[in-house]
């Protein structure tokens, strides 16, 4: 439905962006939209933007597919690397769940039913990667409506993207000095920074003109001295401005100009970055307004320590595979570990002066974690290689910092909650007076700052800058433990690293305990785990806690988890109880829907002394089926007995077959008839409640079917007996009850009842439904012969229905039709005769 003037438009705008070698398009998407009630209803687009994209161009259109329908608003998230994470409702989050992001976006937009213009919008500089809209509808109180009754509105969003991408980035080397060149106002250049460079120096000098002129598009820009008939050009540095970026380039925005300015001494620029990003380009933007040349050069320094003696890990990595051997490991592990000696390495610099002294701190050394994959989906952990098998703990010492670091896969594990948890061993709570504290900081993408750098040992909790920061404390046992949770964590390499501090009262001091065991849990899982209550122990804690359930969620190539909440709990762990119903309702819901099924038993009754035995069960089974699927369908109270697809079925099916039942007995067909109707109906009902058991044809197909089989025995009779049947006024009366009850029943099934007043009108529509069957069902088995009548029989047949009509009509029955006709008089004179 994106049509082609749309996508004109959106190539029109990309044109007045800077200079680009070629305009990528984005296959168009379409999908339909959902009210929000859980992330399973939230419609995804991906995107895969290249490298070296000086703006990505979204474009989206929101269609319904009626003129009546009314015009609803359109939330989209704009997420890199993962799924958005955002709280449509307004729901809050649960204490230790971080929802930070690395670049998210949000718009809003409105449906039409045939939109002229699209939402278009930019995002300038953006990461490459995968990139991913999240859109839904608003939640409203919805009308229940079978499929077929109206029209129910459907809503759709367009999407198209672009992507232009800057001209000429040209690499430049590391560890040497180049000489460069700028030819135009803007000029990007990139560096590789390989993997295990701990820190990088760049430097820019030597700048020289090649010319007096401007750049074409600066010439406008001089400055007037106001006198007239001559510009003076003021004077203008040889580098105006430069920008570095890691893995994509400088941000710009739409009008050219820069989001922030660098500003140069004498046109040299000097800059160091610490813990960088690694197996990644730097982007360099140089800005100029005449054409200039200048030298860059980039120095790299790994790592500036070296381990001797055993492997560094296995001196790190305690032994212990269970509760019970974990004291002993500890021993042996303290016993016979050889002191770690830290040496400068061999230098790796072109610099002279790069020797250890130059950094500003000693760098940490980084654990590779180990994936162990497990059969469920996101259900991954991550371990330290210990000396004979994998283990979760590790030593830390306030000697120096530790830090481990692990992989997040694109589409394998960002559908779930990455789960980072440390423990204190709990022999530490009484093995010294000092109370020891471990810090953690997590860090996206590169190594945390080590705290021991930047931060005094009075606040070096608040040294994390990302906001992943945890502590534990050998203070008392509840802060032996800490957690954070981060759902649908973006794919990368993340690290954590650990600082120890002692304190004896408020001074710091040498830890007692050289080196202390901390538990390292990292690993994903489905959807969040909530934090126990102090009634509820860890073995019993489920995802999304007591009021949601786990779903996983498939669209196209992409699956994730989420949370489904139940009784009007929200947030994205089925922990916000603002808006939640209250038990004594939902109790109330719950027992309104099944007990009103109660009313089913008159019928029953009544079914049985008259020994329509077929009716009387198959009204019981309506009867049950319909408490037990309605048993199952409440939240909380509800108790669901065999699967929900089951209990629906035969609800469904039940309903329909016992007004089938019931035409059979209107129609009084002869009973060798009986056997193949019923049959006949159980198999058209069951082929359409499970092809689709919410649509109306379904419903409207077997009544019309069954409504035309007492009418067919009634037009049958009354040609084979050359009169109408004409029933009594007594006889109406008493079907007429029947009538407007299922009339008003239909009409609150299919035009009254919402969602959120479903838990009363159902009920009500069990009501009923159920007594307007007392009112249908015959008084009794009359039956009529379909044999061809004949000269011999005819008289003694139109003489026999004569004696059952004149039986009728001296007690009141129920039964809607009573036959009569004429010349009967007449005719039993003859036979007298």
């Amino acid at each position: 439905m994106v049509t082609l003037k749309l996508i004109l438009i959106l190539l029109k705008s990309v044109l007045h962006v800077v200079p680009v070698t070629s305009i990528l398009p984005q296959v168009s998407q379409e999908g339909l939209l959902r009210p929000y009630r859980s992330y399973a209803d939230v419609t995804l687009f991906h995107y895969y933007v290249p490298s070296e994209v000086s703006r990505a161009t979204f474009e989206f259109a929101a269609f319904m597919d009626s003129r009546n329908c009314p015009v609803r608003e359109v939330y989209i998230y704009l997420q890199h690397g993962s799924y958005p994470v955002m709280t449509p409702d307004n729901a809050t989050f649960p204490d230790n769940l971080y929802i930070g992001r690395t670049s998210m976006f949000n718009l809003i937009l409105r449906s039409s039913y045939q939109p002229h213009d699209a939402t278009v919008f930019p995002v300038y500089d953006p990461l490459p990667g995968s990139w991913f809209a999240a859109a839904y509808l608003p939640d409203w109180d919805q009308h229940v409506q079978q499929e077929g009754i109206g029209h129910k509105c459907q809503y759709s969003l367009g999407s198209v993207a672009l992507w232009s991408q800057a001209s000429d980035v040209e690499t430049i080397p590391v560890k040497t000095t180049t000489r460069l060149s700028s030819l135009k106002h803007y000029t990007y250049f990139k560096f590789y920074i390989p993997t295990g460079t701990w820190e990088f120096k760049l430097e820019i000098n030597g700048c020289h003109f090649h010319s007096s002129h401007r750049f074409p598009e600066l010439e406008s820009d001089v400055n007037t001295t106001g006198i007239p008939g001559g510009n003076l050009r003021s004077p203008i540095p040889c580098i105006r401005n430069v920008f570095l970026r890691p893995r994509a380039l400088p941000r710009v925005k739409s009008d050219g100009t820069l989001t922030t300015v660098t500003d140069l001494n004498n046109s040299e620029f000097s800059h160091d970055e610490r813990l960088p990003f690694t197996d990644s380009y730097y982007y360099i933007l140089v800005v100029a307004e005449e054409k200039v040349s200048y030298n860059i050069s980039v120095f790299v320094k790994d790592c500036p320590v070296q381990v001797l003696g055993r492997s560094f890990i296995q001196q790190f990595a305690g032994i212990h595979t269970a509760a019970n051997l974990k004291d002993q490991a500890v021993r042996i592990n303290l016993t016979t570990t050889v002191t770690t000696k830290l040496v400068p390495k061999e230098k790796h610099s072109i610099d002279d002066d790069d020797d250890p002294s130059t950094f500003s701190c000693n760098c940490t050394p980084i654990f590779r974690l180990t994936r162990i994959k497990h059969a469920q989906d996101f259900s991954d952990t991550f371990l330290l290689e210990g000396r004979e098998w994998f283990t979760t703990w590790l030593e830390v010492t306030d000697s120096m910092s530790v830090g481990a670091s692990w992989e997040i896969l694109p589409y394998v594990d960002i559908g779930g909650t990455l789960n980072v948890g440390i423990h204190l061993d709990a022999l530490l709570l009484n093995a010294t007076t000092q109370v020891l504290h471990v810090f953690a900081c997590i860090r996206k993408s590169r190594p945390p700052e080590p705290l021991c750098c930047n931060a005094s040992p009075g606040n070096i909790s608040t040294c994390c800058q990302t906001g992943l920061d945890m502590h534990v404390s050998s203070k008392n046992k509840s802060l032996f433990g800490d957690t954070i949770l981060i759902p649908y964590p973006e794919p990368d390499t993340w690290y954590i690293s650990f600082t120890t501090v002692c304190f004896s009262g408020e001074n710091v001091v040498p830890c007692a305990v050289e080196e202390a065991l901390l538990s390292l849990d990292i690993r994903t899982q489905p959807c969040v785990l909530t934090r126990p209550t102090a009634s509820q122990s860890e073995s019993s804690i489920m995802p999304c806690g007591p009021y949601g359930v786990c779903q996983e969620i498939h669209k196209g190539q992409f699956f994730y988890t989420a949370c489904r909440c139940i009784g009007g709990y929200r947030g994205w762990a089925c922990t916000d109880d603002s808006q939640a119903t209250p038990e004594f309702i939902l109790l109330t819901a719950t027992l309104l829907l099944t007990l009103s099924n109660l009313f089913f038993i008159p019928a029953i009754f009544l079914a049985l002394k008259r020994k329509m035995f077929t009716q009387g069960l198959i009204y019981s089974v309506t009867m049950v089926s319909s408490t037990l699927y309605h048993a199952c369908d409440q939240d909380i109270y509800g108790y669901c007995l065999t699967r929900y697809a089951v209990l629906q079925f035969c609800d469904f099916f039940c309903s329909i077959l016992a007004f089938w039942v019931t035409l059979i007995a209107l129609a009084k067909s002869p009973p060798k008839y009986d056997s193949s109707l019923y049959m006949l109906g159980a198999v058209v009902i069951a082929i359409g409640v499970e092809y689709n058991r919410t649509g109306l044809m379904v419903f409207v197909f077997p009544f019309a079917l069954g409504i035309s089989i007492p009418i067919s025995v009634w037009s049958y009779r009354s040609i084979r007996n050359r009169s109408v049947i004409i029933p009594t006024l007594s006889s109406v009366l008493l079907f007429l009850p029947g009538v407007i009850l299922g009339a008003a029943g239909l009409v609150l099934f299919a035009f009254v009842e919402t969602e959120d007043n479903y838990r009363y009108t159902h009920s009500a529509w069990h009501v009923i439904i159920a007594i307007s069957l007392v009112y249908l069902l015959p008084k009794q088995q009359k039956r009529y012969s379909f044999e061809p009548i004949t000269a011999e029989n005819e008289v003694n047949s139109t003489a026999a229905e004569l004696a059952a009509v004149n039986n009728d009509n001296q007690t009141t029955s129920a039964s809607p039709v009573f036959f009569i006709t004429s010349d009967l008089d007449h005719l039993v004179q003859e036979q007298s005769r």
